[in-house]
């Protein structure tokens, strides 16, 4: 796991705006997208980095796949030593703790199971609202092998998963790999949800965040996980 911070000095370019409602002294609520202090890899934007990273060197991936994560964790070439800061534009995000569920098509944090949700994905400038119900997803340092089980299940994402399922929605940034929105439904009629972990699985190479969740344990915890309702008690 890394452990320390060399190269950090450029997350505050790359790293996403903190915005109204958000504060990052509070340490259970706003303070979780940031690192804790002497510790630079704690932290959800931090995070996500951590899951590009182990995710774009797995080799089980299609093409699509690998090219939206590079392009969100930036250039690979560039980094050093295997730590990255991710994609310079990420700075272009705002995120913010005030609900706005009026000035675009969500339905904003009353919506049942929204813990986040992205407005103005089609500019170069969209903002992430952080729902009251996001705050109860750990750190990736807070989470731990052995309480995960064997199976995948709710008990895997971390907070820095969620944000990577917003980053994976800008469409400005992204549409020139996904060819098209990339959204959360599958299936022939894309009229199946894609929310929830055993939806999901119909088609993770459409669901980064699913997808780079189960590579991260899976090294962290040197074990593969059975897929979702995958019980061989029954």
């Amino acid at each position: 796991m890394p452990a320390d911070g060399a190269g950090n000095k450029l997350a505050k370019r790359t790293n996403p705006s903190i915005g109204k409602g958000i504060d990052v002294n509070d340490k259970d609520e706003g303070g979780k997208l940031v690192p804790r202090q002497g510790r630079p890899t704690t932290g959800a934007f931090s995070n996500v980095q951590e899951l590009l990273d182990y995710a774009v060197f797995d080799s089980e991936h299609r093409d699509k796949v690998k090219k939206v994560l590079l392009k969100l964790m930036g250039d690979p070439t560039s980094r050093k030593d295997h730590k990255n800061e991710g994609a310079g534009k990420l700075g272009q995000i705002t995120f913010q703790g005030v609900d706005t569920p009026n000035t675009g098509d969500d339905a904003g944090c009353t919506k049942p199971g929204t813990r986040m949700y992205t407005e103005y994905y089609d500019t170069e400038a969209p903002v992430t609202v952080v729902c009251e119900d996001a705050w109860v997803f750990p750190d990736r340092d807070d989470q731990d092998c052995d309480e995960l089980g064997d199976t995948l299940s709710d008990d895997f994402p971390i907070l820095g998963h969620l944000v990577l399922h917003e980053y994976s929605h800008w469409d400005w940034f992204l549409r020139d790999i996904a060819h098209g929105s990339i959204v959360d439904q599958h299936g022939a009629d894309e009229q199946i949800s894609g929310y929830g972990l055993e939806n999901a699985y119909h088609d993770l190479d459409k669901n980064y965040a699913w997808y780079t969740t189960e590579v991260l344990w899976s090294i962290l915890c040197n074990k593969e996980y059975k897929p979702p309702g995958d019980d061989d008690s029954d």
